[in-house]
């Protein structure tokens, strides 16, 4: 029994892996062409937009709630202390290119909201990732705070409201390649390859906050 739990474990293990792989693809394919596009045509308009956001929010925000997933190869060797250090400087990063992403669009729409799908998306990552980032202050500073909020409650609401705020950012994404009028010359195959590449990415990269709420919810019920 022994022996077939850790064969069912090094499986599993394999299996997270291989995802992880799998999204560090997709994570650096969208990225990278989106840099790519917005660079060589220049940062000016929506493409400062498209590229604040894109950087912020697909690349620095996932890798920033992989930091800690037991099945990314890329900081799997760094002490908890390490990983901390880099979740910290990542989730600054990333939310705030986002959240200056979505300022500089607010600034050029004369602070008014689109009536579209991707405007409102968007400004709904961009409050969620203010509370976010609060948030996330609150949890490096979770001892401090233990009398008036456990650390464990407080790292919970965190992870929950940062994997809302991700998953917010790229739906709003999703939308963005067809609603922003941009990526029109790019082909419709190639937007819709676009489109499922991000909500793949966008699913593998909640496997790591779903797990850390699941150990969380074993330590509520312990």
């Amino acid at each position: 029994m022994t022996v077939a739990k850790g064969n069912s474990t090094s499986v599993l293990q394999h299996i997270e892996a291989g995802l992880n792989v799998l999204n560090q693809l997709c994570i650096g394919f969208v990225t990278i062409w989106i840099c790519w596009n917005c660079l060589r045509t220049g940062l000016t308009g929506i493409r400062l937009h498209v590229w604040l956001v894109s950087f912020g929010f697909v690349f620095l925000m996932a890798e920033a709630m992989m930091c800690f997933y037991d099945g990314n190869w890329l900081t799997l060797r760094y002490t908890r202390q390490r990983k901390t250090a880099i979740h910290v400087v990542l989730q600054i990063l990333g939310g705030g290119m986002g959240v200056a992403g979505c300022l500089v669009q607010l600034i050029r729409d004369h602070w008014s909201i689109s009536v579209t799908i991707h405007a409102r998306l968007g400004f709904a990552a961009f409050i969620l990732c203010l509370i976010s980032l609060l948030s996330g202050l609150a949890a490096v500073l979770a001892r401090s705070l233990s009398r008036v909020c456990s650390p464990l409650s407080n790292k919970t609401f965190h992870v929950l409201l940062s994997m809302g705020a991700f998953v917010t950012a790229m739906l709003a994404q999703f939308y963005g390649y067809t609603q922003t009028g941009i990526f029109k010359d790019q082909g419709a195959d190639f937007v819709i390859l676009m489109q499922v590449v991000t909500l793949v990415s966008m699913v593998l990269t909640c496997i790591a906050p779903l797990k850390s709420l699941y150990q969380k919810a074993l330590s509520f019920a312990s």
